[in-house]
């Protein structure tokens, strides 16, 4: 009889390396020295997340209306620098590939910051560029170190390269419409290539590895109905399902088949939140942490969902996704590497991440939904909103500032779900 394998600690997920392969096969060398990429690009991003909002409140004192100027700073700087830095952060144990290099990590920063001062200050066409070029950076750092063999990355990877795909095109599409080149098929056509399909896509792929693991659900890597832990081929099958919903959305909207495309990004929200992420399913734990992923699957869900029932209040319903969604699950996620990749307890999470930041979160989403359309006459209620995440975010800075400029022993790296063997 074989010895019983120890228990893992939920706070210390197995590795993403499959024991066996470890065993046959040697990890590359780690690429040497260097700065990990969340302890550079979480700060940037939190602060950008900070300056977008603040506008409405300058907004509320007279400044000029910053609904443009405030949509690029979240979707393209805030969520930018948090998807860079987990990706680059991550690579290693999703590719069993190097580190990041002080190259890669140098060009992706220098480009989101480029991206944010350019588009501060008005000038658009160059920003796009640095924004289409972060991501650029990111995917070709991730395609180098992917391998096909046993030790690929898991089926998730390919909707996150689905996402950055999109938000390529996005970045692209805006740049050409700025610099006159190409006129958009819709309105606002690139920024939602960012904000609708490479977050959701990012999200929806990631969440579905990351969410019911982290919080500890029973079975985390099943996706129900359709695959069990091992299985390659039906998750893979489930993983091009979404891909084809969300990108495909897109294509129904430039024939003005908006409907069509609202419901096929809220299928795909329902599929992978129900199925994979099983949001529906009681988490193991009611820390903090835990409540923001679980929050956050139903946060994402319900307003895609919303958005695709009452289209009149679109702009309202995608900021219960954005807020309440992909807001929790950032903050919650980034937590999670500070502390864990940082070598930090895990009993510094509720140090981060704790409950007053979860009631900000919740109280900006009331005050932006008591916001409607977007209604100027009602600025009052998006500058409550504002304040809010601003109070939030500043204080999930104060907790994690001090664990991501030191790091208190050597980190065991990213802890990931164990790889799905083939």
């Amino acid at each position: 009889m074989e010895p019983t394998p120890p228990p893992i600690h939920p706070l210390r997920i197995a590795p993403i390396d499959a024991p066996t392969l470890a065993s046959v096969r040697p990890k590359p060398p780690a690429a040497p020295g260097g700065i990990e990429p969340y302890r550079v690009l979480f700060p940037i991003g939190a602060l950008a997340g900070i300056a977008g909002t603040a506008l409405w409140i300058t907004q509320a004192f007279g400044a000029p209306w910053p609904g443009m100027l405030h949509a690029s700073l979240m979707m393209q700087g805030f969520e930018l620098c948090f998807v860079t830095g987990f990706l680059l952060t991550a690579m290693p144990s999703f590719t069993h590939g190097d580190k990041c290099t002080p190259l890669e990590l140098g060009a992706t920063t220098a480009a989101a910051l480029a991206f944010l001062a350019l588009h501060a200050v008005g000038i658009e066409g160059p920003a796009k560029l640095c924004f289409t070029f972060a991501l650029l950076v990111t995917a070709t750092a991730i395609l180098r170190r992917v391998r096909f063999d046993g030790a690929a990355p898991p089926e998730e990877f390919l909707l996150a390269g689905v996402g950055l795909l999109l938000g390529i095109a996005g970045g692209l599409h805006q740049a050409s419409a700025a610099f006159g080149w190409l006129a958009e098929p819709q309105p606002r056509f690139g920024v939602r290539l960012v904000s609708r399909g490479m977050l959701l896509a990012v999200v929806l792929g990631l969440g579905g590895l990351l969410v019911p693991t982290f919080a500890m659900v029973k079975d985390p890597l099943r996706i129900v109905g359709i695959a069990r832990a091992g299985q390659r081929g039906p998750r893979r099958v489930f993983v091009l399902a979404l891909a084809a919903l969300i990108a495909g959305a897109f294509l129904a909207d430039t024939s003005d088949r908006h409907t069509l495309a609202a419901w096929m990004r809220a299928a795909a929200a329902i599929a992978s939140t129900q199925l994979s992420w099983k949001s529906w399913s009681r988490p193991g734990r009611r820390d903090p942490l835990t409540m923001a992923l679980w929050l956050s699957g139903w946060m994402i869900v319900l307003g895609i969902t919303a958005a695709a029932a009452f289209p009149a209040h679109e702009i309202a319903a995608w900021h219960v996704t954005f807020v309440g969604g992909f807001g929790l699950l950032t903050m919650a996620i980034g937590t999670r590497v500070t502390v864990t990749h940082g070598g930090h307890p895990g009993t510094d999470e509720p140090k981060v991440l704790g409950w007053a930041s979860l009631a900000l979160l919740g109280a900006a989403l009331l005050s932006r939904l008591a916001g409607g359309e977007v209604d100027p006459t009602r600025s009052h209620a998006l500058a409550g909103a504002a304040a809010a995440w601003v109070l939030a975010w500043a204080l999930w800075l104060s907790g994690a500032l001090p664990r991501v400029l030191r790091k208190a022993r050597k980190s065991a790296g990213m802890m990931m779900p164990s790889r799905p063997k083939r």
